[in-house]
């Protein structure tokens, strides 16, 4: 992920004084889903009076306790809907989610931000909303950051926050998050092609890279591999290009590195590196969009879009376009009792155990077996080895 776990660490200091439980505590709870739907207050734009405008003070009062500037908000949700426009903070580069080629903004968050806000929720006056991305930053928590800055006409200079973020809300006071957009993804073990390093089980006593700064993914390397040597990583780009997965592996700095699936998809693109493994257990990585705690109207909206887009089959077709991987690890053949299924048009994990393993919560020994980093990632004519019944 492009600078972006080195981020975490400015905003979870707690971690930083305890690794051990306590930052594994953290870790689980900021990869917790939200279900909790945002309110449905709507704050009124700049150009309208309040809804109850206060009472007027009556004339014993003395000046001194009249109030010397009057407040009033910035209702992002009005604004997008009005001009048409939304207003974007992202990192950049930060592939494979956001990136600019030859002056054209690309990834996977751009993608799914025009699928987004091309949903009624936000389309009442303009059938397109266009995306202002001319709001780049360096590093991964001013993202969100950039939410609580003001231009100097005194409005805010974004309406939205988009990376790979997985915050909680108010980690910067005043910002609060979407429910997850990316999500059933987590931290994979990446490794040379040949290495004696196969399974978890392989972890012991090896040097174990994860990004500098990153209190979750070392939270969670500590927790689950106690036995490792962790090893903490620069990601500082080398000629504008961020190899530092394959050299600190191909150097011998450390034995395997472990990092977020979704980014290291594109981190190790076009290398030997390969994913050992996927999905590691008990991991769990949510991505999320940012807005500022007021805007509840746009917080509402953004929930009820991103319910609709994620159950379209676009959506479906999105994932497989970015985060199908050519580095994962191969597969070792059936053995006794196991058999091989080709998957076919309409086929979903939950459907494959319901059918052969009688069982559609087994779906999940499908996805281990076959090393697969999400459930969503399987394609027509694919061979899935599938597990005893």
């Amino acid at each position: 992920m492009t600078l972006t776990p080195l981020s975490k660490g400015l905003i979870s200091l707690i971690v930083v004084a305890g690794l051990g439980s306590l930052g594994w505590n953290l870790y689980k709870q900021k990869t917790a889903e939200q279900t909790v739907p945002p309110s449905a207050a709507v704050t009124p734009p700049l150009d309208q009076a309040p809804a109850n405008p206060p009472a007027q003070v009556a004339a014993t009062t003395p000046p001194a306790a009249m109030p010397l500037v009057q407040q009033t908000s910035f209702n992002s949700y009005q604004s997008i809907v009005d001009k048409g426009v939304v207003r974007v903070s992202v990192q950049s580069p930060s592939k494979p989610f956001y990136v600019v080629e030859s002056g054209v903004s690309k990834g996977f968050n751009v993608e799914f931000l025009k699928m987004l806000f091309a949903q009624s929720e936000f389309t009442q006056k303009h059938q397109k909303i266009v995306l202002d991305t001319d709001h780049a930053v360096d590093t991964y928590p001013a993202v969100p950051e950039q939410l609580l800055k003001n231009d100097a006409r005194g409005n805010p200079k974004v309406d939205i926050a988009i990376d790979g973020l997985t915050f909680a809300d108010d980690d910067q006071p005043g910002v609060v998050y979407s429910i997850p957009y990316v999500s059933d993804f987590g931290y994979a073990l990446i490794t040379p092609p040949k290495s004696a390093i196969r399974t978890v089980n392989d972890l012991g006593g090896k040097k174990v890279g994860v990004l500098k700064g990153d209190p979750d993914v070392k939270a969670y390397a500590q927790h689950q591999f106690p036995t490792a040597r962790i090893v903490e990583l620069s990601d500082a780009s080398v000629n504008g290009e961020r190899t530092w997965i394959n050299n600190a592996i191909m150097s011998g700095q450390v034995d395997a590195v472990i990092y977020d699936y979704p980014f290291g998809v594109a981190e190790i693109a076009g290398t030997d590196l390969v994913f050992a493994v996927a999905k590691l257990p008990e991991s769990d990585i949510k991505y999320k969009i940012g807005v500022r705690k007021a805007d509840t109207q746009l917080l509402g909206s953004l929930n009820s879009a991103i319910s609709k887009v994620k159950e379209s089959p676009a959506y479906l077709n999105l994932l497989r376009k970015y985060f199908v991987s050519n580095n994962l690890a191969r597969v070792t053949a059936a053995g006794s009792g196991e058999a091989v299924y080709v998957v076919k048009a309409g086929d979903t994990l939950s459907i494959i155990a319901t059918r052969l393993l009688g069982n559609k919560a087994r779906y999940t020994e499908i996805e281990v077996r076959n090393n697969l980093a999400n459930p969503d990632l399987i394609q027509v004519g694919q061979k899935l080895v599938i597990p005893k019944a």
